[in-house]
């Protein structure tokens, strides 16, 4: 009789403790989403390659503030756009109006470059036709007199 009540109970135990001891399926999170980078507001003068007679603006998150963590969108207007616009107009060959507003054209004109440098140079960019940190790389912006503000004939690459 020792035995048998013994059995139950380890059975019992046994049971009790299977049943403590399961782990129900890990709940599997939702995907978190990109955080999107805020709109870039104006742009930021930087001396172009290997001189200080000539300068390039870049659209950043504030004025001279160097910080190109910002993107432009479909439906963005300000001067930073404008900036965007010259570069593409004049240095890649793009017939937009520079007019401050990232509306189909610009955006069109955006996700061509974003393939053109996919295409020929495994660029690895999005291609969403946003221009944002990534895309900045691949841009060449109009070279300034300094001082002076003068647009000149050259192009180059971001400084940073």
């Amino acid at each position: 009789m020792r035995t048998r009540s013994f059995r139950i109970t380890f059975l019992g135990l046994a049971m009790a403790a299977s049943t403590a001891l399961a782990v129900p399926p890990a709940a599997t999170a939702a995907p978190v989403a990109p955080t999107a980078l805020p709109t870039c507001t104006t742009w930021s003068t930087h001396f172009a390659a290997y001189t200080t007679d000539y300068v390039v603006h870049v659209p950043t998150l504030g004025r001279n503030t160097f910080n190109k963590s910002c993107a432009l969108r479909y439906g963005a207007k300000n001067d930073a756009v404008k900036v965007l616009q010259r570069a593409l107009r004049y240095c890649s060959g793009y017939s937009l109006s520079i007019d401050g507003q990232y509306g189909s054209n610009t955006r069109g004109a955006v996700l061509n470059l974003q393939q053109r440098m996919n295409a020929s140079y495994n660029a690895g960019l999005q291609e969403d036709g946003e221009y944002g940190p990534a895309t900045s790389d691949w841009v060449k912006f109009p070279v300034w007199t300094y001082p002076g503000n003068v647009m000149t004939n050259g192009c180059d690459h971001s400084p940073f």
